[in-house]
């Protein structure tokens, strides 16, 4: 009996023992396990962090790159703003030594307008009131205040390169002269400056300027096809052809 006894309670420990191993067991299985699922937290907090630096980095970099481009730009503005100021030291110093020069330029271009008012008159009359009045606007020009010292240079230039330019060109228009006392529409027509010609729309009456008596000299149509020819030329309703046109004063007694 007291065999009996002993070996329950051996028993009864022993399953004691075992539940409370199996706890512990329990426990610690719990304690791992809540220990994995905190360390994957971590680890996943860690990535994120993790994502968040590259990303720092990444902008750190690119805001980097950024500064160095706007620091060159800025630097690049700045060296023309500097070249821009060194002009305008420059212009105002070619202003001032203008001021002390003009006293002797503007008589010059004066000069000028009447040397080419007198030539206009002298010359082969073809657009003569024209090129006179712009002639005119030279000395009105030339007496504005708000008209720089250069650009009226400029324009008596531009006035005498027009002029130039009559000696190498040939030119066609329409007008009206008075023929045997009548004002009759004709065109004219311009060979440079060495023949100055008209005829009449039908081309029965034509006549030429004589440089020497400063006069039109009427040939009662003698040369209608060349001077038809010539227009046409000139209008650009034929090809570049020769022009057989007298440019010399033709002796009278042919007429």
């Amino acid at each position: 009996m007291k065999y009996i006894s002993n070996t329950l309670a051996a028993l009864v420990i022993s399953i004691s023992f075992d539940i409370y191993a199996q706890e512990i067991v329990d426990e610690t299985i719990d304690t791992q396990v809540s220990a994995s699922s905190i360390s994957q937290n971590a680890q996943i907090k860690i990535d994120g962090l993790d994502e968040q630096s590259k990303e720092l980095y990444y902008e750190y970099k690119d805001t980097i790159a950024e500064y160095k481009s706007l620091k060159i730009y800025d630097d690049q503005l700045q060296e023309i703003i500097n070249a821009q100021n060194d002009e305008i030291k420059s212009i105002l110093n070619q202003i001032d030594s203008l001021d002390s020069t003009n006293k002797d330029i503007l008589p010059f271009l004066k000069r000028m307008i009447d040397a080419l008012r007198e030539f206009v008159l002298l010359d082969v009359p073809f657009l003569k009131e024209q090129r006179l009045n712009k002639i005119n606007e030279l000395d009105s020009i030339l007496l504005k205040a708000n008209v720089t010292t250069a650009e009226k240079f400029r324009k008596v230039f531009e006035a005498y390169q027009s002029e130039y330019n009559f000696g190498n060109t040939i030119e066609t228009y329409s007008g009206t002269m008075e023929i045997d006392n009548d004002q009759m529409a004709v065109r004219f027509f311009r060979l440079g400056r060495i023949g100055y010609y008209y005829a009449s729309l039908d081309y029965k009456k034509t006549g030429y300027w004589d440089d020497f008596s400063k006069e039109w000299v009427h040939s009662r149509g003698k040369f209608s096809n060349e001077l038809e020819a010539a227009i046409d030329i000139a209008n650009r309703q034929a090809p570049p052809n020769f022009i057989n046109l007298p440019i010399k004063p033709i002796d009278r007694t042919e007429l």
